[in-house]
C-alpha cells in the first residue's frame, strides 16, 4: 500500500479530512505505521465451503453454523459457495496500544488507526490470494463482516471453530463475540458466477443519514 493511500485511510479512521492534515500529522502517521509494521505479527487463514440458503438463513455445509441475516442473505443471494476468512496482528500490537495510552493518547489514536487499516490490508491480501486461484467465470462478493448489519457477533466463536483460528493463528473470542487479539477481523466473501458489484455503496451502509463524510460531501472509501 503507497504511503498516501496509507495516510488518506489513516486519516479516515481518526475522521480528519485529508485536505486539512498538516506536514506534520502525515510525518506522525508514516512513522507510527512503520513502528506497528515491525511488530505486527500477521497471520490469516481462511477456507471455502459450500452455502445451505433457505428465506434469510445462511449456513456452512458439513458444520452446524447458521445465521439468520437478511443483509448477509443479500450479499450472498447470487453465490453457491462463500470464502470464511479470520486474519490478526497478533497480541504484541494490542499490548504496544495498552501501553501508548498510558502516556501518549495522541499516538495510541494513531496506532488504534494505522492497526486497522493494516489488519484491512491482510485481509485485502487474503482476497487478492483467493481472486488469483479463481476461474475465469467464478467472482467474489464483497467483504461482509459480523457485527456490520444485521450479522451479530455472537456468531465468531462458531465461526472460529470452523476455521479452528486458536490453533492455526491463535486467535479467539470471548463469548460476546469480542475476538482476541483485538486488532483481527474474521469475514465471509461470496463466491458466484456471477460477477458481483463489490463495493459498498452508500446507499447500503447503516448510517448514511448520520454519516460525518457524506455532511461534507466525501465518502469513507467503503
Amino acid at each position: 500500500m503507497h504511503d498516501k493511500i496509507i495516510i488518506k485511510e489513516v486519516l479516515r479512521y481518526i475522521n480528519v479530512p485529508y485536505a486539512k492534515a498538516d506536514d506534520e500529522i502525515k510525518m506522525q502517521i508514516q512513522a507510527t505505521y512503520k513502528e506497528l509494521k515491525d511488530i505486527a505479527d500477521i497471520r490469516y487463514t481462511y477456507q471455502k465451503f459450500a452455502l445451505e440458503k433457505e428465506a434469510q438463513q445462511i449456513g456452512l455445509k458439513d458444520t452446524s453454523l447458521q445465521i439468520m441475516t437478511s443483509d448477509l442473505s443479500r450479499v450472498l443471494k447470487n453465490c453457491d459457495e462463500v470464502y470464511v476468512l479470520a486474519a490478526t496482528l497478533g497480541t504484541q500490537v494490542d499490548k504496544k496500544i495498552s501501553a501508548i495510552q498510558q502516556t501518549d493518547m495522541l499516538k495510541a489514536l494513531l496506532f488504534n488507526a494505522c492497526a486497522n487499516v493494516l489488519i484491512e490490508s491482510a485481509c485485502d491480501q487474503v482476497e487478492r490470494e483467493i481472486m488469483e486461484s479463481l476461474s475465469e467465470d467464478r467472482y467474489l462478493t464483497m467483504r461482509y463482516s459480523p457485527g456490520y448489519g444485521d450479522v451479530p457477533l455472537n456468531v465468531q466463536p462458531e465461526l472460529l471453530r470452523v476455521l479452528d483460528t486458536a490453533r492455526k493463528i491463535g486467535l479467539t473470542t470471548t463469548k460476546a463475540g469480542m475476538l482476541l487479539p483485538i486488532k483481527s477481523v474474521t469475514a465471509f466473501i461470496g463466491l458466484s458466477s456471477i460477477k458481483e458489484d463489490r463495493q459498498k455503496g452508500c446507499g447500503e451502509c447503516l448510517i448514511q443519514g448520520v454519516c460525518a463524510y457524506r455532511r461534507r460531501g466525501e465518502k469513507c472509501g467503503s
